[in-house]
C-alpha cells in the first residue's frame, strides 16, 4: 500500500512478521552463542536443556519484540533511509544486551559471560539488520520497476512544490505523479514532465479520474471552503484524500497523521482498509469458488445442456462491466435469454420497473423457460464464480454495473466501484429487490462499504443460500 500504511492493519501485519522475524533471529544467535562459547557438542546440549537457558529464551523474545516496536524498526516507511536503519539496529540490540544481563542478575540466572553476550550481541545485530536492509532494498527496486505504486493527483501552489518535487523525484517510494493542477510556477515547471494545468483555467472535477488513487492537496495557504470541496469530491469517488496543510476540521475515525520525511500530512480514508481482514477475505473467495467450481462440474454441465436443449444460442452469456475502480471486464453468466435480447431491451424500456440507469422487468419477455428458473434461484450467476476466482470479482460485494450505467451515475454513487464487486450483496438477499428504488440500493451499498467485515460477508452469504432455496429472485 502507501506510506499510511505505518499504522494502518496492513502494515501492523507487515510490523508482525518483521517483529517476528527478528525475534527469532536473536533467538537463533543465542542458541549459536552459546554452542560457540561451550564448544563440545555435549556441553552445548547440557546448557540448551537448562531451565534458566529456555527462560532467557523468553525474556530474549519479550525485549526484542519490544524494543522493535518502540524503535519503529517493524515499520514500513517508503521513505526510511538506510543509515536510520543501520543505527537503530545496534541501539536495538545493546539495549536488548543490558536489558538481558541486568534480567539475569536479578533472577539469578546462569551466566554465560561477557564473551557469549557480545558474540550473541553482534550475530543478532548483523543477522537482523542484513534482513531489514535487504528487505527494505527489495521493496524500493520493486517500487523503481513500477510495483507497489501508488498514482497521485496533485492540487498545489508554489508553497506545496517542496513535497511534489520530493515524491516526483523518489521513485523508490512508490508514488507516481500522474497530474496537477496549480499556479502558474507549478505550470511552467512541470510542464511536459507530466500533465499540468492551471488552476485558474480548469476545475479538478474535470480531470480527476478513478484510476487515481490518491489526490493530494498541498498549497501553501489554507482554503476551508477548497479543502472541503476536494475532501468531498474524495469521498465520493472512493479515493484517498490527502492534506499538506495546517487544516484539521473535518476530520473523521479514519483520519491518521503520516509523514514524508519531515513533511506532516493528514491522512483521509473512506474504504475498508484492514489489509489482514481484507487478505482473508481474498483467500475465502479464492478457497469457495474453487470448491463451487469442482463440486458444482456435473450440475453445471445438466444445466448446459437444458439451456441448449431450451433454445437457440450459447451457453454463456459474457457481458462487459465494471468492476473495481470502474476497471471493465467480463463477466460470465448461464444465458437465460434469447440471443438478441439487447436488441429487444430497447422497444421494453417504457417498461422498466426500476428508477435510475437499471433495467429490471418482472415479466421480461426475453427470458427463456430454463432462464426463468435459473433466475429464480440465482443459479445464473454461478459462473461468475470464474470471475471470482482470477479475481475480478469478490463473493460478497456491489454488485458490478454496466459501464453504460456507470456514465449515468450521480457523483456520489460512484463510491460503490472502490470496493471489489461481488455476487451477492445486500441488495440481492433483500426481500422484494425489485421493489426497492435505485437509490435505495446504491445506499445499501455505501453502507456496506462503510460497515464491512468479515463477519457481515458470512451473513451475506447466509441469507444469500436462504435466498437461493427462497427462489424469489426475478
Amino acid at each position: 500500500m502507501n506510506l499510511e500504511d505505518t499504522l494502518s492493519n496492513r502494515a501492523r501485519f507487515v510490523m508482525v512478521m518483521l517483529t517476528v522475524a527478528t525475534v527469532f533471529m536473536a533467538i537463533v544467535s543465542y542458541f549459536i552463542s552459546v554452542a560457540v562459547v561451550y564448544g563440545s557438542s555435549y556441553a552445548s546440549i547440557l546448557h540448551i536443556l537448562n531451565p534458566d537457558f529456555i527462560i532467557t529464551c523468553v525474556f530474549i523474545a519479550l525485549y526484542w519484540a519490544t524494543l522493535d516496536t518502540w524503535l519503529k524498526l517493524n515499520e514500513v516507511y517508503r521513505s526510511r533511509s538506510y543509515g536510520y536503519i543501520v543505527l537503530f539496529h545496534i541501539v536495538e540490540n545493546v539495549l536488548g544486551i543490558m536489558l538481558i544481563t541486568f534480567t539475569s542478575v536479578i533472577l539469578g540466572l546462569t551466566n554465560y559471560g561477557r564473551h557469549m553476550l557480545l558474540l550473541f550481541g553482534a550475530l543478532s545485530t548483523i543477522s537482523s539488520l542484513t534482513f531489514k536492509l535487504l528487505f527494505y532494498w527489495g521493496l524500493r527496486k520493486a517500487r523503481k520497476k513500477g510495483y507497489n505504486n501508488r498514482k497521485v493527483f496533485f492540487i498545489c501552489d508554489k508553497g506545496g512544490d517542496s513535497l511534489l518535487s520530493l515524491l516526483h523525484k523518489r521513485y523508490e517510494w512508490g508514488y507516481k505523479v500522474v497530474g496537477a493542477i496549480g499556479d502558474s510556477y507549478i505550470v511552467k515547471k512541470y510542464d511536459g514532465v507530466f500533465p499540468v494545468y492551471d488552476s485558474s483555467e480548469v476545475d479538478v472535477d474535470s480531470v480527476i479520474t478513478q484510476d487515481v488513487d490518491e489526490l493530494i492537496y498541498a498549497k501553501g495557504y489554507d482554503s476551508s471552503q477548497e479543502i472541503s470541496r476536494y475532501l468531498d469530491l474524495c469521498n465520493e469517488l472512493g479515493v484517498t484524500f490527502r492534506l499538506y496543510s495546517q487544516f484539521l476540521n473535518r476530520l473523521s475515525k479514519n483520519t491518521q497523521l503520516r509523514y514524508f520525511d519531515t513533511n506532516a500530512v493528514i491522512t483521509i480514508t473512506n474504504t475498508p482498509t484492514n489489509y489482514v481482514a481484507m487478505l482473508f477475505k481474498r483467500m475465502f473467495d479464492i478457497l469457495f469458488s474453487s470448491c463451487v467450481i469442482l463440486c458444482g462440474l456435473p450440475f453445471f454441465i445438466i444445466i448446459a445442456l437444458l439451456i441448449k436443449l431450451d433454445s437457440k444460442g450459447p451457453i454463456f452469456f459474457k457481458q462487459k462491466r465494471s468492476g473495481l475502480k470502474g476497471r471493465v471486464f467480463d463477466v460470465y453468466k448461464f444465458r437465460t435469454m434469447v440471443i438478441n435480447a439487447e436488441e429487444l431491451k430497447e422497444k421494453l424500456m417504457s417498461q422498466n420497473e426500476m428508477d435510475g440507469p437499471v433495467f429490471k422487468m418482472a415479466n421480461d419477455p426475453r427470458i427463456t423457460r430454463v432462464g426463468r428458473l435459473l433466475r429464480k434461484t440465482g443459479i445464473d450467476e454461478f459462473p461468475q464464480f470464474i470471475n471470482v476466482f482470477i479475481g475480478d470479482m469478490s463473493i460478497v460485494g456491489p454488485r458490478p454495473p454496466l459501464p453504460k450505467e456507470v456514465e449515468q451515475y450521480e457523483r456520489w454513487q460512484l463510491r460503490r466501484l472502490a470496493m471489489q464487486p461481488g455476487i451477492t450483496c445486500l441488495w440481492q438477499v433483500a426481500r422484494e429487490r425489485n421493489k426497492i428504488t435505485f437509490e435505495e440500493w446504491m445506499n445499501m451499498d455505501m453502507e456496506y462499504i462503510d460497515n464491512w467485515s468479515l463477519s457481515l460477508d458470512m451473513v451475506i452469504i447466509f441469507k444469500t443460500i436462504r435466498t437461493v432455496f427462497r427462489a424469489d429472485g426475478k
